[in-house]
């Protein structure tokens, strides 16, 4: 298979990500939240929305050439007190590309993104527990199983993102450190 490019989707591929989506939930229904019956009743234009990118939504896809092979979306949480928080879904390739790291390509583009945005301290994930392959792809990415039960057969995994220390981080706690060493005291002999 010739190389593979990933670039964030534009509403000029709404029909090409709607036939790759199609068939995604009619092959793995559990891994995506919605049916095949909702999913084609949507009108293009709406799927086209879909793919405007905005401060809260990117949808990432994988090409063969000019063929949509695979896609990956990540969800900013708008709500101030979550906007910390992104979401990794509808991560999916095609089976006849399978194997050749489109996903691998998918998961890292939505990482590199999700490291773009400051505000943003984790992505987090659902994934089914009997999809090895897709758990083994989020685990080599970085992603760990987070600390609640599986519910309905999912998986919860979570990516902390790195981020740079900032001076005043240092500082602040240099100054603790500092301050803990001037307030300790030292018993007499």
């Amino acid at each position: 298979m010739p190389a593979i490019t990933v670039r964030p989707l534009t509403p000029d591929d709404a029909s090409a990500y709607r036939a790759l989506r199609l068939a995604g939930i009619a092959e793995l229904p559990a891994a995506f939240c919605t049916t095949h019956a909702a999913e084609s009743g949507l009108p293009l234009a709406q799927i086209a929305e879909r793919l405007r990118v905005t401060s809260h939504q990117i949808i990432f896809g994988a090409f063969n050439k000019e063929q949509l092979i695979g896609m990956a979306g990540l969800r900013r949480e708008p709500i101030a007190v979550v906007q910390d928080k992104a979401s990794l879904w509808s991560v999916y390739v095609a089976p006849q590309a399978r194997g050749c790291g489109a996903g691998r390509q998918l998961v890292q583009a939505a990482i590199a993104h999700a490291c773009s945005v400051p505000e943003l301290a984790r992505v987090r994930l659902a994934v089914a527990q009997d999809n090895h392959a897709a758990l083994t792809l989020y685990l080599a990415c970085g992603f760990t199983l987070e600390d609640r039960p599986a519910a309905d057969g999912m998986l919860h995994m979570q990516l902390l993102l790195p981020r740079p220390v900032r001076a005043s981080a240092i500082a602040s706690a240099e100054s603790n450190v500092f301050m803990k060493i001037n307030t300790l005291q030292i018993p007499a002999k």
